[in-house]
């Protein structure tokens, strides 16, 4: 049936090319796979007929807030700049296992996590952002294994989700979303980790990253504010390829060991990144390798 239709209305997308397009017209198939036809090329009289062949879908559980169509509009559509910025902000994805039969029980559950309403953004019926405004206070981190646990208990449903880093640059946001959607799908089709950070998401998409842009967002997500400190950079990469040996690495760089240290704590303070973990290591010493063959191009 699709292939008909698609010959038909050359326009017509599914659910996985949506990625925030439109004006579009939703409806689902018997098999509910969800397709979008441009509005102008239904003509009032097909989409009766339409209608008739195909269950009419209207949006993925839209924006029940002014907050949250002001960032719908922002980061899927490009437009309406949004107002009153955050000083921070954090996209956290998340894939549900099956439809949801009442989005708005969801919502509850995942405001009950929280010490105020975040945004909540579908794009499709199993996926969607929650949008951190706040960076919450040490006493109400939050788990999100614990929100798994819910929702398995409460919703007979699996859920993944992709934790991106906190971001400063709002005019950025649309960009910045579209570019974790795209590596969300990515880790999704060879991860089997409920939770992934975009830290722990770097050995999984260095291999299926190409596009230059997409490179360099993962180098600024990671590097933040050192992206362009080269002795700091080069600090950290000595004190990892010495195997995270404070002595060897201050040994190497002909500085006292306290010196090392401080840079080192600096960069973790600047980065979040603990690169006295064994995640945080390896995800920062492939961005570095990645950095200096660019550089070098």
């Amino acid at each position: 049936m699709i292939k008909r239709l698609k010959a038909l209305y050359p326009s017509l997308i599914t659910d996985e090319e949506r990625q925030g397009k439109g004006p579009y017209y939703w409806f689902t198939t018997s098999d509910n796979q969800l397709i979008g036809i441009l509005e102008n090329e239904i003509k009032e009289k097909e989409h009766e007929l339409l209608d008739l062949l195909l269950t009419p879908y209207h949006g993925a559980y839209p924006p029940v807030t002014e907050r949250e169509q002001a960032w719908y509009d922002w980061i899927f559509e490009g437009t309406n700049f949004i107002s009153a910025a955050p000083k921070e902000y954090r996209f956290i994805y998340f894939s549900l296992s099956d439809a949801l039969s009442d989005p708005n029980d969801f919502r509850e559950a995942i405001y009950g996590m929280y010490s105020y309403k975040p945004v909540i953004l579908f794009s499709s019926q199993k996926h969607g952002v929650i949008i951190e405004e706040e960076r919450p206070d040490e006493d109400d981190t939050i788990t999100f294994f614990e929100m798994i646990e819910v929702f398995t208990s409460d919703f007979f449903i699996d859920v993944h989700f992709f934790i991106g880093p906190y971001l400063r640059d709002l005019k950025r946001a649309h960009d910045y979303h579209h570019w974790m959607d795209e590596q969300f799908h990515h880790i999704q089709h060879f991860n089997t980790k409920p939770v992934m950070t975009y830290i722990s998401s770097v050995p999984y998409l260095m291999s299926v990253i190409k596009d230059q842009t997409a490179i360099q967002f993962l180098i600024e997500a990671v590097l933040k504010s050192t992206v362009k400190d080269e002795e700091l950079l080069r600090t950290i990469q000595t004190f990892l390829e010495a195997n995270s040996n404070a002595s060897l690495a201050a040994k190497e760089m002909y500085m006292h060991r306290n010196s090392l240290q401080y840079r080192i704590d600096k960069f973790v303070e600047k980065t979040e990144v603990d690169v006295k973990q064994f995640e945080g290591a390896v995800a920062v010493y492939l961005i570095l390798l990645l950095k200096r063959q660019i550089d070098l191009a």
